[in-house]
């Protein structure tokens, strides 16, 4: 699981804080700072169907706050995969993320 950090906001320009780091507990996680939105521009430059379109999360030009579940074995090349969850905001998204996980989607 990665969480990937990006400024967002005119005020993001370091790296998010202990706080705000702490605010995901799940020992799998693995988080980074991301200051050229080098994430966001490859979810959104290789999203195709059957990958859902997301909802929501734009932002100044980008995504943000989306969640994107790949399917187990789901082989990362010189392109993601299609997701089987790409929406936000994700906390909003937290049951489909489950269900996905759980294989159930």
């Amino acid at each position: 699981m990665f969480s990937v950090w990006e400024p967002a906001r005119v005020w993001d320009i370091t790296p998010p804080g202990r706080w705000a780091m702490s605010t995901l507990t799940d020992a799998r996680a693995q988080q980074y700072w991301d200051p050229k939105h080098v994430v966001s521009d490859r979810l959104e430059a290789d999203a195709r169907p059957p990958q859902p379109e997301a909802e929501c999360c734009r932002q100044r030009g980008m995504l943000w706050d989306v969640a994107a579940v790949y399917p187990a074995g789901a082989t990362w090349t010189d392109r993601l995969p299609p997701a089987v969850v790409f929406n936000g905001p994700i906390i909003d998204v937290t049951a489909d993320i489950e269900e996905a996980i759980r294989g159930r989607k």
